[in-house]
């Protein structure tokens, strides 16, 4: 009896490890994207049949800077550590970032990477096995577990703890977030002479539906622009005609440092990976790490023959790639 109770307890305690406590709805979060969604479906509509071209023009350009914000900023720069990059670019992927109103770069990159660390499993907070419904929506509307601190401890957030510029953002989120709403539907109605109900729902939910989106994509893309183990590459189904499917998207979940990795499915091109690359140009960034066939080679060659490990070998790989990014620094140019 005392072996079954010792037993009962050890399962429990795996059960407890592999698990986290049950998520509930959120259900003031639930409404705000309700009428977030409506409002912005609403202006999407107004962009299109009865905003001025200055305004679309606006609204472009402000979508493309949060765009960076999330994808080069938050997502390469912060959550990944794919390069580093300077602070008068630090100081603007924080402002750009919180124009895309999802909520501070800390709390973005601490669920990220937690997403990372517990990919597949019952803590991945954005569980893909559950489908794309819940891991682009359904996950984002739920309250953080009760449990978080008890495997949080595994998510190293010093890097980010360190950059003044987050520290400030996160402090001030609500106060940063609100002049990032309300400035510019001000600047739409005082200097592009648009009407008060088109700014609104343009300039402020329009803009916000689409960020928002953004953001869960790059956590929820795998399911859309990734393929299934033993899937042929290329696609040969009708979905050629609208995505460009690949393998790049599981590669990041293996090798999420590599700053080529687009966070849509392709590999060293793409808009924002040509935006990395201009930064580079401009002395703006530094460092960059990537892996390269030979060291993927090597480490594999290593693994067959040897005793190496898989996460020995990423570990080399990642090795390797820093070190040649901090010699590429070290190259002195014109």
């Amino acid at each position: 009896m005392t072996e079954t109770k010792e037993e009962n307890n050890c399962n429990s305690t795996n059960k407890s490890s592999n698990e986290m406590e049950k998520r509930s709805i959120k259900w003031t979060a639930v409404l705000f994207y309700i009428y977030l969604h409506a409002f912005g479906l609403a202006g999407l509509y107004f962009l299109f049949v009865k905003a001025k071209w200055l305004t679309v023009f606006y609204f472009i350009f402000l979508v493309t800077i949060s765009s960076i914000g999330l994808t080069a900023g938050a997502h390469r720069l912060y959550a990944h550590n794919t390069f580093v990059a300077t602070w008068q670019l630090r100081l603007f992927i924080m402002l750009a970032q919180t124009k895309a109103g999802v909520g501070s770069i800390y709390d973005w990159v601490f669920w990220h990477r937690m997403h990372h660390r517990y990919y597949g499993t019952e803590k991945d907070p954005y569980n893909h096995k559950k489908g794309f419904f819940y891991s682009h929506v359904i996950s984002n509307l739920l309250s953080a577990p009760s449990d978080l601190e008890t495997y949080a401890k595994d998510i190293d957030m010093r890097d980010v703890d360190m950059d003044g510029y987050v520290w400030t953002q996160r402090k001030f989120y609500w106060i940063f977030f609100l002049l990032g709403l309300l400035v510019p539907v001000y600047v739409t109605i005082e200097y592009l002479d648009e009407s008060y109900i088109n700014s609104f729902l343009i300039i402020g939910a329009a803009r916000l539906l689409i960020t928002t989106n953004i953001s869960w994509l790059v956590n929820s893309a795998l399911l859309v622009w990734g393929l299934k183990k033993g899937d042929k590459f290329p696609v040969d189904d009708n979905s050629v005609f609208f995505l460009s499917k690949s393998y790049w998207l599981n590669y990041h979940y293996v090798i999420p440092w590599d700053w080529k990795n687009d966070e849509f499915g392709t590999y060293e091109t793409g808009f924002i990976t040509f935006v990395v690359k201009m930064w580079r140009e401009l002395g703006l960034i530094n460092q960059l790490k990537t892996a390269t066939s030979d060291d993927v080679r090597e480490a594999l060659y290593k693994i067959a023959t040897s005793k190496m490990t898989l996460n020995e070998a990423l570990a080399e790989i990642k090795e390797n790639a820093e070190e040649a990014a901090y010699k590429e620094k070290l190259i002195y140019r014109h």
